[in-house]
């Protein structure tokens, strides 16, 4: 198992404040890695360094095995490929934008390589368009398009589907999921959605605050710890780790057993509510239970038909001390 990234004691400031403090990150090769955390958490931040247009002000990132030296971000710029979250495109038709790209770095067979980028995006019939007249979704898949031509090692998507209508949205979760086994190149994306990112990536690189926390930040609850139990507004988790420091407790969506009834189990936290929401994610389903807070859910859809729930449905919630993760 290789790795596309490795980020060692990595820091970052933006002036005197440190915005992001990586001790050991690793970003496998032919993966896809989401990154989801709250606005403000270090994930814009990351992916500019992931694409060279920052260099660390601390630490060492290696690419692709190579140790990155700031005299060579410009070489390194050219092996990476980054969608902004609001792609700018040049005047011109959308073929235009991509034979430029194409031309700037030397390639040959440009009108072969736009063709076959813009089939795959399903927007050949844009080719001619104005860039500057495409609809939200076009703009999106031409910027991608531009991007692809490049066949670049890795590719980042910066919230890449915050301003998509909903079947623009599932055209690119599409995507995502056969471009990496397609291509066998890497692929990293940031997104607010984060059961979207969880069933979307292979890997799951979470953020809080400028710093990696081990949880995907799913059913993510604030309080204190109190004698190894974590208080919430409305409700009470038991716990096996204990940091009295602590302010958040997540728990894994799928490390969380639904049942009709309650379980007379190992398990010592149990909370009942009420099914709010069944919903398919890629080749799971997300089941939300309403019991006071909402917890998120991912099981299977055999799982679905044994419980035989629908919405309204009274539900139980029952999940391990030690699948919570306290911070």
């Amino acid at each position: 198992m290789t790795n596309i990234y490795q980020l060692n004691k990595l820091q970052f400031h933006y002036a005197d404040k440190l915005a992001l403090s990586l001790n050991q990150v690793n970003i496998q090769t032919g993966k896809i890695t989401a990154l989801i955390g709250a606005n403000g958490s270090g994930k814009s931040t990351l992916l500019s360094l992931l694409a060279f247009l920052e260099s660390p002000g601390q630490g060492e990132v290696i690419f692709n095995g190579e140790q990155v030296n700031k005299g060579e971000l410009t070489y390194y710029r050219r092996r990476v490929g980054f969608l902004a979250q609001k792609p700018f495109m040049l005047r011109g038709t959308v073929y235009d934008n991509i034979n430029l790209a194409l031309k700037i770095q030397g390639k040959k067979q440009r009108s072969e390589k736009i063709h076959r980028a813009l089939k795959q995006l399903d927007i050949k019939h844009c080719a001619t368009q104005q860039a500057k007249q495409l609809s939200g979704g076009e703009l999106q898949k031409a910027a991608l398009a531009r991007i692809l031509v490049l066949e670049p090692e890795v590719l980042l998507l910066d919230e890449p589907f915050s301003y998509l209508d909903q079947h623009s949205a599932q055209a690119l979760e599409g995507f995502l999921q056969t471009y990496t086994q397609e291509t066998g190149q890497s692929l990293v994306f940031s997104t607010h959605d984060r059961l979207q990112g969880f069933a979307l990536a292979d890997n799951i690189l979470a953020l809080a605050e400028g710093k990696q926390v081990l949880t995907p930040l799913i059913n993510l609850f604030h309080g204190e710890v109190i004698d190894h139990v974590f208080h919430s507004g409305s409700m009470r988790i038991i716990l096996t780790e204990v940091s009295t420091k602590a302010r958040h407790a997540s728990i894994n969506p799928q490390d969380i057993v639904l049942s009709t009834e309650a379980l007379v189990s190992s398990m010592r936290n149990h909370f009942q509510g009420r099914v709010v929401l069944i919903s398919d994610e890629m080749d799971r389903v997300r089941v939300n239970v309403d019991s006071g807070v909402i917890f998120q859910v991912l099981i299977t859809y055999q799982a679905l038909d044994e419980l035989n729930i629908k919405l309204g449905d009274k539900l139980w919630v029952n999940f391990k001390s030690n699948a919570v993760v306290v911070f």
